[in-house]
């Protein structure tokens, strides 16, 4: 026995790994009977399902969705989740606005079971068997229940007066594949993973109810009902019944009840919405592969008439093409209800999807065929929404942005989003909705992989990133293979994957195989990292009967790009440059003098400047100048370029005026600058500013990085008679500024480096004055909902001189730590505040420093703005100036006190609990010292109230200070003059930092 052991083992486990390799899946059968009373928002159901065991392994336990939980109080993930974006409804809401799933009996058979909720997820609960559940054998398991539906403000689930969306609704098993228990609690930025199986369901309700639902309509009397209201339907809009004023109380509910039944196989979820004010309209689409007709309801409500009038042509057209494109729907009947839905613009279920409310009958259509299309991305390919959602939401805007394309090809549909198309966004398609949002987030080194889960996703990016970017990916591949190509594959994909659960390796394998092409370029680069293309086209040489165009792959993504020889705006070839070439030429036949990479912009490339080639044109490589007002989103083929009027003030320039040239748009270039020149009526010359910077983004551990250099020129004294043009400085600010880390998954935490230099020419009225140095910050921060942590560590080093040897040189080391708590969370949101700082000169090289290089106790004055990184009204004064910045030892008074050595601080702020949020109690604590270190260290102290307006404007009114805060100036006897404000203007190269809201 002891030698036969070995050898059996050895043999169950390669016969269980060769099993494994088999796909299987789990199977659910439902049988549902509910009623819904609307009197006081409740369900009461009873549930029966058949869980047939496909897999290899026996089970001893299955865990099972009980969704509606999610809803009953401010502890579950759909409450943090919430909280987090600001929404508190489930932690300080009423009862009333809540909901819960309880009455629970879960039984197998006639025989009771163990169960147990979750403690973590209260969505969530186990049932343990009595006997365990052997592969390709079956259960049933039964267990009535009740549910208090919330307030459909909340998410998807819930109801607004007697109008009711119930989904997620009833107890579900979990999914079970190859990788385990997919035991998911519910959350509104996250959907879901089931079990295919079929359902009969039977809902008792009011009899003025109509109701849209998942399944084919069972009950002849109901059928009759809809058809009815079909009719009425019409005729209102025949005789234009819906036209004027439309009163939209819901009616009185029957007392008399009914009971209906759907049924549905081949399906993973049932969702139903009710209201008894849904007006009605049917039609019928027959689908282009197999030519079975489908049948479509579209259910509205009065108000919203105008606008689902064409309802009916929106469903079919988007059945119609999604069939076309990837295969036919195989469902009997598709629907569409208007509903209030806060989880979104709609919500798709199988053969029902809700949608909410829209602005134009051009949005509705784009919504409703977006969700129709859920019935094939998740659907019928029910992949895992929570962890790969951009298999369904990405590729469903794949389809949304071709259904566009084809029945509207000169759609101006995202021009009229965007300030309705002025300000040169004249030119935007649909189709430029995904690349404009992901160019914009990518820019900046802002946005996320594909491949993240949906609870990782920052807000933005799980609209922009999971949709728009999949779209434009997938847009890409389209483009690549060729329309046939790739329906091809698409249909493959959708045969072979239908009613199960594909993950991204068996799309990316079918995709493969059917198109004969290597794609890991999208599916390992494009969808796993957040590496960027850029291709730029390096040379073009002609020849007797030929051109040969050279392109490089300057960007971090090896993949196919296209090459067009244009005349005019017509393409004449297009030829393809495969995917492992770094640099490769192409032929094209005949000589051609105009070359462009991807004339369509169909290719989500960030940097696009480098993409055209104009032998007409002297700068062959560079776009024609184009100089427009205001900003813009950079049209194509145009070097785009704006201006705008700017005016500013300080106390020795006077009134300025003048004009900014700058090339900032919504989607960042790579190289920016902004130079704004004034005319100064206090210089009698020209002041003001210019900044050139460098934007790149490094595959790893840098998430975006800038090279820069800024530019200021004011004046800051006052002039004497003959000397117009002195007592100004010239400074220049070369810096690196690079915020760190990786471009993945949401984090509380942030970190940046700031590395500046300074030279700084400064003219006086009998002298020169020259300042260098330097400095480098590290900044970090922490953010939770209801706490924040900042830190930042800095050091600087300045020299002084007005010839050789050096006249003055200090180094100082800064440090400063805040944190945040939120004390009020329910309907005021209100901070408080502790801020903690030591700054210490550590290197002084004169006895007596000069003021500049003191460290203020009362925050910095203009003078002490050593790297002008702020602007300021009065710069150069020493004894007095209101305006002061929120840094050094940041006392909140006029009063000036400096330190040669050290000032240590701590600094509480609360904002008071009164509306507006503006008013804040304010109280500093802190000591200084100069250069002797035998001196005796005193202690300050200084309080009062103040205004804040954001993170833009503050003052403070001090109401009582330690007397060793008073200097003995006479000027600070006046208390208009320990009166302080902050005034933050400067909006370049800015480091971590955070709002007060």
């Amino acid at each position: 026995m002891k030698g036969l052991l070995p050898l059996v083992t050895l043999s169950l486990t390669l016969f269980t790994r060769l099993y494994a390799q088999e796909y299987w899946q789990q199977e659910v059968n439902y049988k549902i009977s509910v009623s819904l009373d609307d009197r006081n928002h409740i369900l009461r159901g009873f549930e029966s399902f058949e869980y047939i065991n496909h897999s290899p392994q026996a089970l001893d336990s299955i865990l099972i969705h009980i969704w509606p939980n999610a809803y009953v109080d401010g502890k579950t993930a759909l409450a943090e989740q919430l909280y987090s974006e600001g929404n508190q409804v489930l932690q300080f809401g009423a009862d009333s606005l809540k909901g819960c799933i309880d009455s629970l009996d879960f039984r197998v058979g006639k025989q009771a079971v163990n169960w147990k909720i979750y403690a973590d997820h209260r969505d969530i609960c186990v049932i343990y068997l009595n006997e365990r559940l052997l592969p390709e054998k079956s259960i049933t398991i039964s267990t009535p229940f009740r549910v208090q539906i919330p307030s459909g403000s909340i998410s998807r689930l819930g109801h607004v007066g007697e109008s009711y969306q119930i989904t997620q609704w009833y107890p579900k098993p979990a999914v079970f594949d190859a990788s385990g228990w997919h035991a998911i609690p519910y959350l509104n930025q996250g959907e879901f993973y089931s079990e295919y199986g079929s359902y009969d369901v039977s809902i008792t309700l009011p009899e003025n109810y109509v109701v849209g639902a998942t399944g084919d309509l069972q009950t002849e009397s109901e059928i009759a009902f809809m058809e009815q209201k079909f009719e009425e339907t019409q005729l209102k809009f025949r005789t234009n019944d819906y036209s004027g004023t439309v009163k939209h109380s819901l009616p009185e509910s029957s007392e008399k009840m009914k009971t209906i039944r759907f049924t549905q196989s081949r399906v993973h979820d049932f969702a139903w919405f009710a209201d008894k004010r849904y007006q009605v309209l049917k039609g019928e689409v027959t689908l282009p592969n197999t030519g079975k007709k489908v049948t479509s309801w579209a259910l509205f409500t009065p108000k919203n008439a105008s606008l689902w009038e064409d309802a009916i042509e929106y469903i079919n057209d988007g059945t119609y093409y999604y069939s076309l494109w990837n295969g036919d729907y195989p469902y009997n009947q598709v629907t569409a209800v208007d509903g209030t839905i806060s989880a979104g613009g709609g919500m798709e279920y199988p053969n029902v999807t809700v949608i909410g409310n829209a602005s134009s009958k051009r949005e509705l259509e784009i919504v409703i065929v977006h969700e129709v299309g859920h019935n094939w991305f998740y659907g019928i390919l029910g992949s895992n929404e929570r962890l790969h959602g951009w298999m369904d939401e990405g590729m469903n805007t794949l389809n949304e942005i071709r259904y566009v394309q084809t029945k509207y090809p000169d759609n101006d549909y995202f021009s009229k989003m965007i300030f309705g198309g002025i300000f040169h966004f004249d030119h935007l398609s649909h189709k430029d909705m995904a690349d404009f949002s992901y160019r914009a987030i990518a820019s900046v080194g802002a946005d996320q992989p594909i491949e993240t889960h949906s609870a990782d996703f920052t807000p933005i990016n799980y609209g922009v990133i999971m949709y728009q970017k999949t779209g434009a990916v997938f847009l890409y591949l389209k483009d690549y293979l060729g329309d046939t190509l790739f329906d091809k594959c698409m249909h493959a994909y959708f045969e072979k994957w239908k009613f199960k659960h594909p993950q991204p390796e068996d799309m990316q394998r079918t995709l493969e195989e059917v198109s004969g092409k290597d794609l890991s370029w999208l599916f390992e680069d494009l969808i796993q990292t957040t590496n960027h293309i850029d291709y730029k086209i390096s040379s073009v040489k002609l020849t007797k009967n030929q051109t040969l165009v050279i392109v490089k792959n300057v960007g971090q993504i090896d993949g196919p790009i296209p090459v067009s020889a244009m005349e005019g705006d017509s393409i004449v070839e297009t030829l393809w440059l495969e995917p492992g070439n770094k640099k490769g030429t192409l032929v094209f036949m005949g000589t051609h003098h105009t070359f462009r990479i991807d004339p369509d912009h169909t290719i989500p490339e960030l940097n696009r400047t480098n993409n055209n080639y104009d032998r007409a044109w002297f700068l062959n490589r560079v776009e024609p100048l184009q100089l427009n007002f205001l900003t813009g989103y950079n049209k194509p083929l145009q070097s785009n370029n704006y201006w705008l009027p700017v005016a500013g003030y300080n106390v020795y320039d006077k009134f300025m005026i003048g004009v900014a040239l700058h090339n900032l748009s919504l989607v960042p270039n790579k190289f920016q600058y902004v130079i704004a020149p004034m005319y100064s009526f206090g210089r009698n010359n020209v002041s003001g500013i210019a900044e050139l910077g460098y934007n790149f983004l490094p595959k790893k551990g840098i998430r975006s990085g800038r090279l820069g250099l800024s530019f200021k020129t004011f004046k800051e004294g006052i002039t004497q008679q003959g000397r117009s043009n002195r007592n100004v400085y010239y400074a220049f600010s070369p810096y690196v500024h690079l915020k760190l880390g990786n471009r993945g998954p949401k984090s509380p935490f942030e970190n940046s480096l700031l590395i500046q230099g300074l030279a700084n020419f400064r003219e006086w009225t009998n002298s020169q004055e020259q300042r260098f140095g330097g400095f480098v910050k590290y900044a970090f921060r922490y953010t939770r909902p209801d706490h924040q942590v900042l830190f930042s560590l800095r050091n600087d080093y300045v020299e002084q001189r007005w010839a050789f040897p050096v006249e003055f040189a200090y180094a100082r080391i800064s440090g400063e730590i805040t944190y945040r708590y939120r004390y009020l969370k329910n309907r005021m949101k209100r901070w408080v505040e502790l801020r903690l700082s030591h700054s210490m000169n550590y290197y002084i090289n004169q006895p007596l420093l000069v003021s500049p290089f003191t460290i203020g106790l009362t925050g910095g004055h203009g003078y002490q703005d050593v790297f002008l990184e702020d602007y300021f009204f009065d710069r150069n004064s020493y004894k007095f100036s209101a305006q002061q910045t929120d840094n050094m030892g940041n006392f909140r008074t006029g009063v000036t006190r400096n330190f040669s050595r050290f000032v240590s601080t701590a600094n509480l702020t609360a904002q008071l609990p009164v509306k507006p949020n503006i008013f804040l109690f304010f109280a500093d604590f802190g000591t200084g010292q100069n250069k002797t270190p035998s001196e005796t260290l005193q202690f300050f102290y200084n309080t009062g109230l103040g205004l804040h307006f954001g993170d833009f404007f503050a003052v403070y009114f001090p109401l009582y200070n330690s007397d060793n805060l008073n200097t003995g100036e006479k000027m600070f006897d006046n208390y208009q003059y320990k009166i302080r404000f902050t005034l933050k203007l400067n909006i370049v190269n800015k480091d971590l930092h955070f709002q007060r809201n």
